[in-house]
């Protein structure tokens, strides 16, 4: 069986995929949050509004070369 702990406790990843556990992590939060329709505290909407942004950014420059 592969082990896949790195000596240091750090895994590295790379791009692709962590946008992709970003956007799953996001759709996960969207999907609890509408369900029980609690309104978001500041500092939670600060911080998807961030995460969007950071999106937007990396799919931005892969759009115009593709």
């Amino acid at each position: 069986m592969t082990n896949f702990a790195h000596p240091g406790g750090d895994v590295q990843i790379d791009r692709t995929h962590n946008a992709a556990i970003r956007r799953e992590v996001g759709d996960v939060f969207r999907i609890a949050l509408n369900a029980e329709r609690l309104p978001l505290t500041p500092r939670l909407s600060s911080l998807l509004d961030r995460l969007e942004a950071q999106d937007r950014r990396e799919v931005r420059p892969k759009q115009q070369q593709g």
